[in-house]
């Protein structure tokens, strides 16, 4: 039997493994075969082949992605896991262009036969200008 950190530790170990991978097949390592995913571009999917096309196909164009985790909050309740996160990615593509994107996503885990899957990922990057990545708290 794993404690709660213990449990969070390795959900958030999955979302740093995610951030940090360049093909669909890492990417969607941890995903349950039933994972609904909604993606920044117009996309949304479920299960792991059409995400996985998209991820390859997203990658063919990049030389790099450097993906930065600015803010991180995690939460695990029995056999649900949470984590919710900030991310700077700098992109650099095949032809030489660079892109900087400020992303929120969410990361909803579920700990099955296999260990935790994701069960649901949401990304979404701000509407209607720039933002600097911080969180307002009260």
């Amino acid at each position: 039997m794993t404690t709660t950190e213990q449990d969070k530790e390795a959900i958030i170990a999955i979302v740093r493994e995610m951030a940090a991978s360049m093909t669909g097949a890492q990417s969607t390592r941890h995903w349950a075969s039933d994972v609904l995913w909604f993606d920044i571009p117009p996309f949304a999917s479920r299960g792991v082949p059409p995400a996985r096309k998209l991820f390859d196909d997203t990658f063919a164009n990049f030389e790099s992605c450097n993906v930065e985790i600015l803010e991180l909050a995690a939460k695990v309740n029995g056999d649900m896991g949470i984590v919710c996160t900030v991310q700077s990615t700098n992109i650099v593509l095949k032809n030489g262009s660079t892109k900087h994107v400020m992303a929120r996503q969410t990361d909803c885990f579920e700990r099955r036969e296999n260990g935790w899957e994701l069960i649901h990922q949401h990304a979404s990057v701000p509407a209607g200008g720039a933002w600097d990545g911080k969180i307002t708290t009260v």
